[in-house]
């Protein structure tokens, strides 16, 4: 794999900083930002995209049995009892089995691929990021910073720009603070996406269909 054609570069830097990124495959990569300076320069620049974000996310604590498991892995609990297989009948075990030999033969029609996740920064000339933008299949997540300036009288309208020319397909209002999810329009299927862009509308979205309003700002968007 070439891991420096830019495209892949983005889409890998984008899963490590996310946390996707796991196991040997994460290792490797750690050894090429030691190693690569153009491998260091793009993850630094997609922390300084996501991290804003993941700062603007409201504190959650840990469910109780969360915290309580990871106490026991620290030595700072006792660990639970473990009850020994000999004292459980032998029914009990038949039982267990057939179980899940049952949900294997339920439950495998059912096991899907991996569904591809793509995302978009929009951020200002000063890379600030404004908005998170995410799609999985026909959802579409858009996530506000709370670097949005609010416009009470207008809306931050989002544009898909279709690679081969055709007009602007509007994916929708972003929201000026909190997230909001929204369809894929069906006038967007199966076009190639050349990039995203933000047009400043008046309250409701543009009039025509069409960007009216000054384009403030464009991204692209990378799958991974």
């Amino acid at each position: 794999m070439n891991y420096l054609l830019q495209q892949r570069l983005d889409a890998l830097a984008v899963n490590f900083v996310l946390g996707g990124m796991r196991g040997k495959a994460r290792m490797r990569f750690q050894r090429l930002i030691a190693t690569n300076s153009q491998v260091r320069s793009t993850v630094w620049r997609w922390e300084q995209h996501l991290n804003p974000l993941a700062a603007s996310l409201p504190a959650t604590s840990p469910r109780a049995e969360v915290w309580q498991n990871i106490q026991r892995r620290l030595g700072w609990l006792a660990q639970e009892p473990v009850v020994s297989r000999s004292s459980r009948p032998l029914w009990f075990s038949l039982a267990a089995a057939a179980c899940v030999m049952l949900a294997v033969i339920f439950l495998q029609p059912i096991s899907t691929a991996p569904v591809k996740t793509e995302v978009a920064i929009i951020q200002t000339a000063e890379a600030k990021a404004l908005w998170l933008v995410s799609r999985q299949e026909q959802q579409l997540v858009l996530k506000a910073t709370a670097a949005v300036t609010a416009a009470t009288e207008n809306d931050y309208q989002l544009w898909m720009l279709p690679a081969d020319g055709q007009p602007p397909v509007s994916l929708g209002i972003l929201p000026q603070q909190g997230e909001t999810t929204v369809q894929w329009p069906s006038a967007a299927l199966g076009i190639d996406i050349a990039a995203l862009a933000v047009s400043f509308e008046p309250r409701g979205g543009s009039p025509t269909g069409l960007p009216t309003g000054p384009v403030l700002f464009t991204a692209e968007i990378i799958a991974i």
